[in-house]
This record gives C-alpha cells, structure tokens and sequence, in this order.
C-alpha cells in the first residue's frame, strides 16, 4: 500500500482491528515492513508511537525537529521508538534500506518490540491481555510454548498469536534464533 505521505510504499503485515485503515478506521496497531530509497520526511500519525527497525541496509538516521535528539540506526537489528506526532525525517547512511515497523494508538495499546538476534529470548505470554507477533527477517527462528507448542519461521515469515478472551493464565515463549544468521523481531502489544 502506497505510504500516507505518498513517498513510497509499505507491505501491513497485520492490523488491528480488521478492516481498519490510515483514515476512516482508525487501527489500534499495525504492523509492515517497508523499501526505503531516498531520504525523506516520515509520515505524521498523531496519537500513535512508532517503533523502527532497521532489517537490511547499512541504515539510517532519524531526525526529530527538535523533539528528540537524533537516533542513529547504523545496520540491521537497529531500532527506535518515537511518537507518531514528531515531524521526523530519515537519512540513509549509505543506499536503501529495509525496515520493520509497528504503530500503536498511545491511548488505547502499548507496544514493545525486541530484536532478537545471537541468543535466545524467554517471555512469559498473558494471553488473555496481550498479543504476539514475531517476525523472522533472515536465518531461521524457532518458538516454543512450553507444553503446548512448536513453530519454525523462516525469512519473511511472521506468527500472529492474539489474545484469547477469557483466558486467565500464562504461559512461557521461547523465541530462539536457529541459525548464524538469524534477525527477527518480537513485538507485543497491550490493550490498555
């Protein structure tokens, strides 16, 4: 889909709830990847806070007007958190770059996202409260709930674990790179 700005274009991995776009439905969250190839001006989106991850390039580096200081990304597995509300502008280091992106609606979910990368990451999932989305950028990333369990991501691939309503347990996530290689991403979001 073409960018709001129209200076490029995005691919929505997901977004919540469905049928909800970036006008006359108003999303809770999204979540894309996207081709940057020139620098440019970021799309506004007040009342939304934003993480970025850099996932393939030698970066960019991100400029708040004032807001913030600036954030260098320099490679893959670099990222910010920003608000939606800053004029922000983007600076590729050295040619395009690929990114990961998730938005949030400040006041309705709050959003983390970790890169995993090199070691193992263990979360302990409230699947009645919360969402998961992990997204494998390169290499091969496996996750396993205890006892329950097992899946295999590969490049490009993503798994979408939503919350279940009435659910009142917990439940514990391995996210493992299985390769040398492997970058991914884990975001969760909580509706508040």
């Amino acid at each position: 889909m073409p960018w709001k700005n129209g200076r490029g274009a995005t691919t929505e991995l997901a977004i919540h709830p469905q049928g909800s776009d970036l006008s006359v439905r108003p999303f809770d969250w999204r979540v894309s990847v996207a081709d940057v190839v020139e620098d440019g001006d970021f799309s506004p989106f007040p009342g939304y806070d934003r993480t970025l991850v850099v996932t393939s390039g030698q970066g960019m580096e991100l400029d708040f007007d004032g807001a913030s200081a600036p954030q260098r990304l320099p490679g893959p597995g670099h990222g910010a958190l920003f608000s939606g509300d800053w004029l922000t502008r983007g600076r590729l280091i050295g040619g395009p770059v690929k990114d990961f992106n998730v938005m949030s609606a400040r006041d309705r979910v709050h959003h983390e996202c970790e890169v995993v990368s090199g070691a193992p990451v263990e979360f302990v999932w409230e699947p009645g409260a919360e969402v998961l989305f992990c997204y494998c950028v390169s290499g091969t990333l496996v996750l396993k709930m205890r006892g329950s369990s097992e899946w295999n991501l590969e490049p490009e691939q993503s798994l979408w674990l939503q919350s279940e309503a009435g659910y009142a347990g917990f439940s514990q996530l391995m996210v493992m790179p299985h390769s040398r290689g492997t970058l991914a991403t884990v975001v969760r979001l909580r509706h508040l």
